[in-house]
């Protein structure tokens, strides 16, 4: 992990603890009196590490993407189960990592939610400028995805070249969005 994403994640958490992840949980999680309820998925998975990035993030491969989202669905599934009937919940939103790698299994992570969770007011996803295209951007529209979120950390190269990150192509990806439109793209 890098200084800089140490030092963001230790203003964040306001300690200088480095985050553990156990092989713990709560056995029942009380979201049946929650009201005006969101749901966050977070798909971890990145194709490089970006050094300005406090989020818990790893490199992709197909097989630990995969893996991630096999245990996910069962979670989903352990969680929901634990209230009768499906829950109103406010949206469903998708961030990491860069979520739009797991994009031919997206729907199958939002039938599994929507098995235990009525979802009124739309899912929205993270992307990577990479990931805007037609193939992507189709995939995440038949999974139901009705928002999405671009992460331009910033159009000038200098600032891009800075972060660590490739020039983009706007026009292609203003053209990926006129063939596969969305409710709303921030």
């Amino acid at each position: 992990m890098s200084l800089i994403t140490s030092l963001t994640r230790m203003w964040l958490t306001r300690t200088t603890k480095p985050f553990t992840f156990n092989n713990e949980y709560d056995q029942i999680l009380p979201f049946a009196e929650c009201e005006s309820l969101g749901l966050y998925v977070h798909i971890p998975f990145c194709n490089s590490i970006c050094n300005f990035c406090p989020y818990c993030k790893v490199l992709y491969s197909a097989g630990s993407c995969d893996r991630y989202i096999d245990h996910l669905i069962q979670e989903i599934h352990l969680v929901g189960s634990q209230h009768k009937g499906r829950k109103k919940v406010t949206s469903l939103y998708f961030g990491g990592g860069t979520p739009a790698l797991a994009a031919a299994r997206i729907k199958e992570i939002i039938d599994a939610l929507n098995e235990h969770f009525i979802i009124t007011e739309g899912i929205g996803l993270e992307l990577h400028p990479d990931n805007v295209n037609v193939e992507v951007l189709q995939k995440l529209k038949d999974a139901g995805v009705t928002k999405i979120s671009i992460g331009i950390q910033s159009f000038s190269d200098k600032y891009q070249k800075i972060l660590g990150r490739k020039r983009m192509d706007t026009a292609e990806m203003k053209s990926a969005l006129s063939v596969v439109p969305f409710e709303t793209v921030s």
